[in-house]
């Protein structure tokens, strides 16, 4: 019969997908917005253009520096800066009254944003053994999905009755709500005390188990290497 573990890596992964959940409806209020938007501020065609990428050129800039912040400071603490920081321009968006006001907005939505998809993917290596992390990105992947099937009527149903700006100031109550459980709840395995001493062992030991079964492969492949270039000389 299997032990029993515990679950306490599965709640983690289910944080982490509340958060691209939250993220990706951030994402998708702008476009359902979009039209009474350019309407009461008068933007032309290649103002709106800007306002729609604006949120990837600091989110695209930001991937590769973001992983190297992860690596010094964790997961832990740039995820809880990031999450303030998508809260405020979320709802900065829906009390400006400019063009460039919304465009900074959606900048400060990408550098808030950007660490959120490789900080999942780093808190996996944390949290989840080799044989299961499969399956704990494809939740955060199903959760980017999820998030366009609710997150567009939702918007559209606030944006009807409410106009495009409430819109904006719903999701920034979202994001709060989310940045206070985030900042509750989440931590690395080496601080969590919910973590059973099974569990960390068990998500330890599946690590391991895969470094053991490589390290022969690896010195064959090495040995293999060398015999060939003496072979050659």
């Amino acid at each position: 019969m299997k032990k029993r573990v515990g679950n306490v890596r599965w709640g983690i992964a289910s944080l982490l997908s509340l958060g691209i959940i939250v993220n990706y409806l951030d994402r998708v209020n702008i476009s359902v917005a979009l039209t009474p938007l350019e309407k009461e501020l008068g933007l032309s065609n290649f103002e709106t253009g800007l306002i729609l990428s604006s949120f990837l050129w600091s989110y695209t800039i930001l991937q590769l520096p973001v992983g190297a912040w992860l690596d010094r400071f964790g997961v832990r603490w740039l995820n809880r800066i990031g999450s303030v920081i998508w809260a405020l321009a979320t709802f900065m968006t829906g009390l400006v009254s400019g063009f460039g006001l919304i465009i900074l907005s959606r900048i400060l939505l990408g550098i808030g944003e950007a660490p959120v998809f490789p900080g999942a993917s780093k808190a996996t290596g944390y949290w989840f053994p080799i044989k299961e992390r499969g399956l704990a990105t494809s939740a955060f992947d199903a959760a980017a999905k999820f998030s366009s099937v609710i997150g567009a009527p939702l918007m559209a149903f606030i944006v009807a009755g409410y106009g495009w700006r409430a819109a904006f100031i719903a999701a920034g109550v979202i994001n709060i709500v989310y940045a206070v459980i985030y900042w509750a709840l989440y931590r690395d395995p080496s601080d969590s005390k919910a973590l059973s001493e099974d569990e960390h062992r068990y998500i330890v030991e599946g690590a391991r188990s895969l470094r053991r079964l490589l390290r022969p492969t690896r010195w064959r492949i090495l040995d293999f290497c060398y015999v060939s270039q003496r072979s050659g000389a």
